[in-house]
């Protein structure tokens, strides 16, 4: 401290010798007040825009094949809007009928083999029931050799029943399969991808494109729960689109009962009241700012 103590007074009196000297008048006349600073303006807190959110579509299905073939033709790009029972693909059914051809074929061997099983069954239990009607003409090995054969006759009797009857399902399925060679919308959307293109090969649960409800756009959003505790279903609420400005009038329509355990924010649904300008202007994915309504 002693050593800092006479640097400065080292400093104070070199700034002292450097200054000029004034008049005296001049030193004796006060000092001009120097006009007062104007205090700091003090920092303004960033406006709150209110709960980030996203525009999801209320419902969003991947559209699949039911039957394996190859697409003939897809029907829909992406953003087309579609009706339901509007045609989306279609298959060639070659592959489908060329199985269904075989499987037929297999059908008919096997009906031969119930057949026949049927005719071996007859004749073994009509030679058992000689030998069990008349037990002392025969030794005990025949008695027995008969009843067994009777048995196992009737056994194979039933696999070739259990065959037959397996392949007239596979047949009914196949035949299911060419009455569906067409791929239809379940429900009025809009395609917002698109899968696979003519040509593929495709099978029972292959999506061929992503379909969408249209008109039916909602938001979800994350509130802090300290906040979530003041909303309630209905309340009046504006979602902005932050790259559009677009601003879309909408009411709160569920709230979670429990803090998400990932962003540890309370999820809200918000519908949206579109009108056929904004509708327009919406897409799945957006960004969006939501905020209570006033008034």
């Amino acid at each position: 401290m002693r050593r800092l103590s006479l640097c400065l007074a080292i400093l104070l009196l070199i700034a002292g010798c450097d200054r000029p000297a004034v008049p005296s008048a001049a030193a004796d006349a006060p000092a001009p007040k120097l006009a007062a600073k104007p205090a700091p303006a003090q920092a303004m807190e960033p406006e709150r825009k209110g709960w980030l959110g996203v525009v999801v579509a209320r419902e969003s299905v991947d559209v699949t094949a039911d039957s394996p073939g190859r697409l003939q033709a897809v029907y829909v790009s992406i953003g087309d809007r579609v009706r339901k029972g509007d045609r989306i693909a279609s298959l060639d059914t070659r592959i489908a009928a060329q199985d269904l051809e075989m499987a037929r074929s297999s059908l008919q061997g096997d009906e031969a083999d119930e057949r026949r099983a049927a005719d071996e069954l007859a004749e073994a239990q009509a030679r058992n029931d000689r030998r069990q009607k008349n037990p002392d003409f025969f030794s005990k090995e025949d008695l027995g050799d008969a009843a067994l054969k009777a048995k196992t006759a009737a056994a194979a009797l039933e696999v070739a029943r259990s065959r037959t009857a397996e392949q007239k399902g596979k047949i009914r399925q196949l035949e299911t399969s060419l009455g569906r060679n067409e791929i239809r919308a379940p429900f009025d959307g809009r395609v917002a991808e698109r899968f696979a293109d003519a040509g593929a090969l495709v099978g029972p649960g292959t999506p061929v494109v992503r379909l969408i409800s249209a008109g039916d756009l909602m938001v979800r959003a994350a509130v802090p729960p300290e906040e979530a505790h003041h909303l309630n279903p209905g309340n009046p609420v504006t979602a902005t689109v932050r790259t559009l400005g677009l601003a879309v009038p909408g009411t709160i329509q569920r709230i979670a009962p429990e803090v998400d355990a990932a962003s540890q924010m309370v999820l809200i649904e918000v519908r949206l009241e579109l009108t056929p300008a904004s509708e327009s202007r919406l897409q799945t994915g957006q960004v969006v700012d939501v905020a209570p309504r006033r008034g």
